[in-house]
């Protein structure tokens, strides 16, 4: 998934090579209870199943307050295969201000709410650190995020995620190609069920245009994979529908 705002490019820069390399590295009576724990036991071995296909549509706003403040909120959905039962929602309030017209600075507060039974919610802060140019005329955009999650059960979870992206205009048309590259890295934790050092990768591959002038939409699939305490990795597959509007 892009960086929200990376549509705000500025002209050209040198050094396309050595830009794009440092941007790289840079959307769960005793017969109730017994029913309940077998409904939680299959609904924990199907979410850890691997190879398991999502749909995840998303919704992003964006209002610019004046000339280097602006408010972003994006919300995002993840249903099972076929949308037959809603898994998790992710809600992503935020400050953006510009710096320059490269760097930008955003922070605000997310909200994980897990449907699945017996699964834990989370919360917390994040800050960003925002990137937008040109490489050889096509616009690229990096973030590096640091995220503190606070779960239910009193446990935290710090962790930096990188991001980088690029938008590649098709021929004439409006549509345009869009690529990015999530890493995410786990800092801190006294989860048992995680451990500190890479947690998942996130490639996305989609395509991409402008629906009117104050909304954009792109639809694409992108692999999540997720690192296993036993170092082993999980696949998850995700079909991404993204919609973008900005109220100015």
């Amino acid at each position: 998934m892009l960086v929200h705002g990376a549509a705000a490019i500025v002209d050209p820069v040198p050094s396309s090579i050595f830009r794009f390399v440092a941007l790289l590295t840079m959307f769960s009576l005793a017969a109730t209870a017994a029913q309940a724990q077998r409904r939680q036991r299959q609904a924990q071995a199907a979410q850890a199943q691997n190879g398991s296909v999502w749909e995840s549509p998303a919704a992003a706003l964006e209002y610019r307050i004046d000339r280097n403040w602006s408010f972003h909120l994006d919300a995002q959905l993840r249903f099972d295969q076929n949308m037959s039962r809603l898994r998790t929602l992710q809600v992503r309030p935020g400050f953006e201000y510009v710096l320059s017209p490269n760097w930008a600075l955003a922070a605000g507060y997310v909200q994980f709410t897990r449907y699945l039974p017996g699964a834990r919610q989370s919360r917390g802060p994040f800050q960003d650190i925002l990137h937008r140019t040109r490489i050889d005329g096509l616009p690229v955009a990096g973030r590096l995020r640091w995220e503190e999650l606070f779960f239910d059960d009193g446990r935290l979870l710090v962790r930096t995620r990188a991001l980088a992206g690029v938008r590649i205009p098709l021929w004439r048309s409006p549509w345009e190609l869009a690529l990015s590259d999530e890493v995410f890295i786990n800092v801190s934790t006294d989860r048992p069920t995680r451990t500190s050092g890479f947690a998942q990768n996130r490639a996305f591959i989609g395509f991409g245009r402008q629906l009117t002038a104050w909304a954009k939409g792109s639809l694409g699939y992108e692999l999540d994979s997720i690192r296993r305490l036993n170092g082993s990795f999980r696949n998850e597959h995700n079909i991404k529908l993204n919609l973008a509007f900005s109220l100015n």
